[in-house]
């Protein structure tokens, strides 16, 4: 599905684009387009492409990369147009990563997508034509900027369930320090915060170069500012979540080791038992010997 957003008039208009000479006829009357793309078909695809005059190539390739298990924040510019990637994350029973793609040029800003992040663009969407409402204007890199900070909304979500998780294995370990499975646990949720924690930091680094207005096409105003100010606090705080919860999981390995000493200590202490008792026996057993060849 393609939809489009455009401004008239202190408001936000939006349709749904079947073929590209409606494209081409929108962007003639409009300052700028934001072209919002939901699981590309091949006919979408090739309009996109017309349109845009980025290569088919490029759009499936977005898509294809989209469907690998980790996506990091990333940022490549290629020809007349920008490459910029933005996941956000979900924790079931696993770390799943969910990027949104990102195409800019002069005027024009495409987002490809799966049909998960809807409930992210719907909050920009409403943000957006709240805020032409009240100011008149905005330009992509309003879009942008909201974005980052939906995004960072979402992982906070994300990391509430891992807190979640990571409490609940913390209560079996309590319950039973000697179960192998939680130490099976810690470190499967380990490596999910190892993920997590790179993929915060490098969607951190991206942050800043668009603050530093190092990504090209994205020209920011001092809104953008403030909220990606405020995007780069979300990160930061939830790294020191993810700190948080790494310092958690090394507890409760001390803790599993320290009942493994225990279990250890009471082996000891058993055997020694037993080796007295045998050692008794044996005296024992001279002793009686030793009477009746006396």
């Amino acid at each position: 599905m393609i939809r489009v957003y455009t401004v008239a008039g202190k408001k936000l208009q939006s349709g749904e684009i079947v073929s590209s000479k409606k494209l081409h006829d929108l962007g003639g009357k409009v300052d700028w387009l934001w072209v919002d793309c939901v699981d590309l078909d091949n006919k979408e695809t090739a309009i996109i492409s017309d349109f845009f005059g980025v290569e088919a190539k490029i759009l499936n390739d977005i898509n294809a990369r989209a469907q690998k298990e980790k996506t990091y924040p990333s940022c490549e510019r290629y020809r007349d147009y920008s490459l910029i990637s933005i996941p956000f994350v979900e924790f079931g029973k696993t770390l799943q990563v969910h990027p949104i793609s990102l195409i800019m040029k002069e005027k024009m800003l495409i987002t490809s997508r799966k049909e998960n992040s809807t409930k992210i663009v719907g909050k920009v969407v409403e943000t957006l034509g709240s805020y032409i409402i009240e100011n008149g204007e905005a330009l992509p890199s309003f879009v942008v900027s909201r974005l980052f900070r939906e995004m960072g909304e979402e992982n906070s979500r994300a990391m509430m369930s891992l807190k979640e998780q990571i409490d609940k294995v913390e209560e079996e370990a309590l319950e039973n320090p000697r179960d192998r499975s939680v130490t099976r646990s810690v470190f499967g949720l380990k490596r999910e915060i190892s993920t997590l924690h790179r993929l915060l930091w490098v969607g951190k680094e991206l942050i800043s170069d668009v603050k530093e207005c190092v990504v090209p096409h994205v020209k920011l105003d001092e809104e953008a500012r403030v909220i990606l100010a405020d995007a780069t606090d979300d990160v930061d705080r939830e790294l020191e979540f993810v700190d948080s919860y790494s310092r958690t999981l090394d507890s409760i390995l001390s803790l599993q080791d320290l009942g493994l000493i225990h279990r250890l200590e009471r082996t000891l202490i058993f055997l020694t038992i037993i080796l007295l008792l045998l050692d008794a026996l044996i005296i024992f057993g001279e002793y009686i010997l030793s009477t009746i060849l006396g």
